[in-house]
Formats: structure tokens, sequence, C-alpha cells
């Protein structure tokens, strides 16, 4: 089961449902699995390394020559073709590296949710 998972319709969203045990135990894993992708970006992001490749050289300093090659007009169109297109590589690869920690956020709150459910079902004799 994917947290990310898109319902059709959306008034449904809202209402109660009922899970299986093993629905409730892959949906426990996949806030768990999203969880330590979120730590492991934090982690990644205080290298001292990584802060100085990416984040300073490749989302700072590249978009800036890139830009600057672009405004200077001696470029070829293919030339500034390929130099859009890695501007746009250079974003998409930032949002992705940012969703780690979004994606980590909206899934322990998923899980917190999850297990006061949990104990709910549990309390009502349901479980």
């Amino acid at each position: 089961m994917d947290i990310y998972e898109h319902n059709a319709d959306h008034d449904e969203e809202h209402a109660p449902t009922e899970m299986t045990i093993e629905e409730f135990n892959e949906y426990k894993e996949s806030c768990i699995f999203l969880i330590d992708q979120a730590k492991a970006a934090a982690k990644l992001s205080q290298s001292p390394e990584f802060q100085k490749i990416i984040m300073e050289d490749y989302f700072s300093n590249e978009p800036k020559r890139l830009g600057c090659l672009i405004a200077s007009g001696r470029m070829p169109p293919k030339a500034v073709d390929d130099a859009v297109s890695d501007l746009k590589s250079i974003g998409h690869l930032r949002t992705y590296l940012q969703n780690f920690i979004e994606k980590g956020n909206i899934a322990a709150g998923e899980l917190e949710n999850l297990e006061i459910a949990r104990a709910e079902a549990l309390e009502s004799g349901c479980g």
C-alpha cells in the first residue's frame, strides 16, 4: 500500500476505512520506509562533502554558470537547449531531495494516526 496513492473519489477521503491486519502492516511499513528515507536525506544534507559538491557547486554555482553562458548570446541554439535541460535537471534533483524530508514528515504523521486508530480499534474490541 502506498500512502501517496490518490483516491479518485475525494468525498470518501475523510470517511473512516477498515483495514485488515495485512493492510495495516503494509501501510505501517510504507510509513517507516519513508521516515527512514527522510532521516537518511537529513543526514546526507549535513555532510560537508554533500554541501560543497551538491548544495554549493551544483545547486548554486552551476545554474549561475549556465545562466551566464545562455545570457552571453554566444552559444549555438543546440547548446542553449542543452543548458536549459541541465538547468531543469538541477531543479528536478533539488525537488527530489527536498521531497524526501516532506514525505518523511507526512509519513510520521500518518504513522502516528495509524497507531492511534489501531489502539482505538483494540480498545473497542474490533481488533
